[in-house]
């Protein structure tokens, strides 16, 4: 825990965007004592100024009360050095343009959002404010609009930018796994990777760990990661792995029979059965679908090149279709498997 003796002296962190990610990562800043400002609004802002809890799926748990943090709209970041700007890809220009009204002289914003552009864009309708990426490899979901809990493990990592080593000395401190990297930008299709999987989540209607147990989903899963390598080869785009997995192995692994991957990725497989994509959330919730800044993107990359990406659409159009009726199909495995073989074929 930070000494209180030095709270003024500690920089304020901003957190744009009060989801799942937003909460969570600046919930265990501020469970340590870092300064954090949530930008919220409506039930989210009304729910966060009543206090924020924090779950784990190592025990840990955390109930913090409405003093060990601030709760405002965007205007309540004006003073803060770095915000983390955590929203759904779809409302970054929204956001974004928001923000640029209140950030101080010499902030830096660094974006934790899934997707591929979103950095470009930020630096584009936010400068010359310094715009760095950032990568959230794991999973966390929202029990409540001030609850939230992180079901596996992972490490937050933040691209180098002139307040990304006093966010790691805050974050050390801190429960949170936070560590500075180069190549963010190859590491983003990296994270882009793992995402192909949130629109499966969706289709499957299942908690993530019993989605991986069954052959089809992964096979699928690795038929779309196989779609985004080759259109990255294609485009000339280096990729770098999120996790400690080279890229290029995870379709192999998810392809291994089910008792021989349940060993090869025993690591990543170390989550509770909340484990749910960001997808799925927004599917409960009533938002707009992530899937054209992840699956989508795929496409989008493929048809610039001349290719197509058909198990990356096929995903597409079964989340729009699932959203459009507001409820999973709860598809198995197997069918989905045969419309994919179908499609690529």
């Amino acid at each position: 825990m930070m000494s209180t003796a030095t709270a003024d002296t500690i920089p304020k962190i901003g957190i744009m965007g009060a989801g799942a990610i937003g909460l969570y990562v600046g919930g265990m800043l501020a469970e340590c004592g870092v300064r954090v400002v949530f930008a919220a609004r409506g039930r989210t802002m009304a729910s966060v100024q009543r206090g924020l809890s924090l779950s784990r799926y190592d025990g840990f748990k955390a109930a913090l009360k409405p003093e060990q943090y601030e709760v405002g709209g965007v205007d309540s970041l004006a003073d803060c050095e770095t915000v983390l700007f955590c929203t759904k890809s779809g409302d970054t220009e929204a956001a974004a343009l928001e923000l640029a009204n209140s950030l101080k002289p010499g902030a830096t914003v660094i974006s934790l959002q899934n997707g591929v552009g979103n950095v470009e864009l930020l630096k584009r309708l936010l400068s010359p404010y310094e715009v760095a990426a950032g990568i959230v490899p794991f999973n966390v979901v929202r029990l409540s609009p001030n609850a939230v809990h992180c079901s596996m493990e992972g490490r937050v990592l933040v691209g180098q930018s002139k307040a990304s080593t006093k966010l790691a000395d805050l974050a050390a401190h801190s429960r949170l796994q936070l560590e500075i990297h180069d190549n963010l930008d190859f590491m983003q299709w990296g994270k882009l990777l793992l995402n192909l999987n949130n629109g499966l989540n969706v289709i499957s209607g299942m908690p993530l760990g019993r989605q991986f147990r069954q052959p089809g989903y992964r096979t699928v899963l690795a038929m779309a990661m196989e779609e985004l390598l080759t259109v990255l080869d294609v485009a000339g785009i280096r990729v770098i792995g999120a996790t400690r997995t080279n890229p290029r192995l995870i379709p192999k692994v998810l392809r291994l029979p089910t008792w021989l991957f349940r060993i090869a990725a025993r690591q990543q497989l170390r989550m509770d059965d909340t484990a749910r994509s960001s997808s799925w959330d927004d599917l409960k919730a009533g938002r707009e679908p992530e899937t054209r800044f992840l699956n989508g993107a795929v496409c989008s990359l493929a048809e610039a090149h001349g290719r197509k990406a058909p198990v990356n659409a096929l995903i597409c159009r079964l989340v729009d279709e699932a959203f459009a009726r507001a409820a999973s199909p709860e598809m198995s495995g197997e069918e989905l498997l045969a419309l994919a073989r179908k499609a690529a074929a």
